[in-house]
Order: structure tokens, then sequence, then C-alpha cells
């Protein structure tokens, strides 16, 4: 179990593990996320990141999405939506969100980029 007590998703195309770091936690996605609906499985699972990173005064949530192939728009809403929470944060709360995306993947190199104008200095893409 990682430090947040939060269980891992092994959907059928879609599996999300979470792993302790250092400063924090890494999420790894892997698979295909094209439900017509994924905030359903995203929302929840992006709301208790959020409140256990603020909770235990964690530092960096490393998003690693290399390994999914599919993220559609839905999906990139879920995880904009998350991002846009750290704007509710003071300074003794706020954590940083770091994406690892793959450059040979189209929608990684395209969508990913531009999260991290949502919120200036709380994401960071590698």
């Amino acid at each position: 179990m990682n430090k947040l007590n939060i269980q891992p998703i092994a959907e059928e195309r879609i599996k999300i593990d979470i792993t302790d770091i250092p400063q924090g936690i890494q999420i790894n996605m892997t698979g295909d996320i094209d439900m017509e609906d994924p905030s359903i499985l995203l929302d929840p699972f992006f709301e208790k990141i959020h409140s256990g990173m603020i909770a235990q005064g964690l530092a960096e949530v490393v998003a690693d999405f290399k390994g999914l192939n599919f993220l559609n728009s839905s999906g990139i809403k879920a995880v904009a939506k998350w991002i846009m929470k750290l704007t509710d944060l003071d300074e003794k709360t706020k954590y940083i969100i770091k994406i690892l995306h793959n450059k040979d993947i189209t929608w990684q190199v395209t969508s990913l980029p531009t999260l991290t104008f949502l919120v200036p200095g709380g994401v960071k893409i590698e």
C-alpha cells in the first residue's frame, strides 16, 4: 500500500498504480481511457490524491502518463479539473504535479503541455 492508502485501479483497458517516492507519490497510468465518461473513474481518484497530499503535507505528485496510449477529451478534462484544485491551496498546503509524457504519442505531445498553463508553477512536464 502507498502513503495515501489509495487502492490502485485495474479496469478493462486501464491500469493505475500508485507508488511512494521520497517527496510524495507517483501515479503510473497504462492502457487506454476511452470510456464515455471517464470522470466517474478519475474524479474520485484524483480527489483522494488531492485530499491525501494536503492531509499529509506531501510536496509532489509525479503523474507518469508515458504508458497511456489514449486519453479522450473527457479524461483530459478530469486531469485539468484536478490540476485546477491547486489554485485553492495556500503556500503551506501547495504541492507540485510533475507530468511525465511520451514524446512518441501524439495526443500526449499536443495535450499534456497545455496543462502547465492552468496553474503557472504548479505543473511541470518532462
